[in-house]
C-alpha cells in the first residue's frame, strides 16, 4: 500500500473515532428533582406524551422492535400485543429499559435470547414516555407510566 493511501486511511479512522469520543462523552440527561416530577405529570397531556413516547421510540428502540412492534422473528421479540408486557406490567418495562436484558425469555408463546442494552442514559421522563408508548400501542393494555415511578425505579 502507498503511503498516500495508508494516510488517508489513518486520518478518517481518527476522524471518524474522534466523532464517536465526542458522541460518547456526551453527559447523560438531567432529570429534574423528585419534586418537579409530580409538577410534570399535571402539564403535559397524555397525546404530548404518547408523540414524545414515539420519537424515542423510533430513535432508541425501533431498530431491533421495529417501528410496528412486531420485533424480529428469532432476533428481538414483539412489544405489539406482548403477553411478557401485560403479566409483567411497567415496573417489568421500567426495570428491562433501565437495567437492560439479558438470557431467555419466552414472548407470545415464542422463544427469544437475545441481549438488550440498558438505556439509563435516559431520564425519567424519557424512560416513562417510552414506556407510557409502548403500553398504549399495538393491542397492549394501555396504562401510563410517571417519571416519578422510573424515578423510583432508579
Amino acid at each position: 500500500m502507498k503511503l498516500s493511501g495508508f494516510l488517508s486511511i489513518a486520518v478518517s479512522m481518527a476522524v471518524l473515532l474522534s466523532a464517536c469520543a465526542k458522541e460518547e462523552a456526551a453527559a447523560p440527561a438531567v432529570d429534574p428533582a423528585p419534586a418537579d416530577h409530580a409538577a410534570e405529570a399535571g402539564t403535559v397531556s397524555m397525546q404530548e406524551r404518547m408523540a414524545r413516547g414515539g420519537k424515542l421510540f423510533a430513535a432508541h428502540c425501533a431498530a431491533c422492535h421495529q417501528a410496528n412492534g412486531q420485533g424480529l422473528a428469532g432476533a428481538f421479540p414483539p412489544l405489539a400485543a406482548s403477553d411478557y408486557l401485560a403479566s409483567g406490567g411497567p415496573a417489568a418495562a421500567i426495570n428491562v429499559v433501565l437495567n437492560g436484558m439479558t438470557g431467555p425469555i419466552k414472548v407470545n408463546g415464542k422463544d427469544y435470547n437475545s441481549v438488550m442494552p440498558n438505556l439509563s442514559y435516559l431520564s425519567d421522563s424519557e424512560v416513562a414516555d417510552i414506556v407510557t408508548y409502548v403500553f398504549n400501542s399495538w393491542g397492549n393494555p394501555g396504562g401510563e407510566v410517571s417519571s416519578a415511578e422510573v424515578a423510583a425505579a432508579r
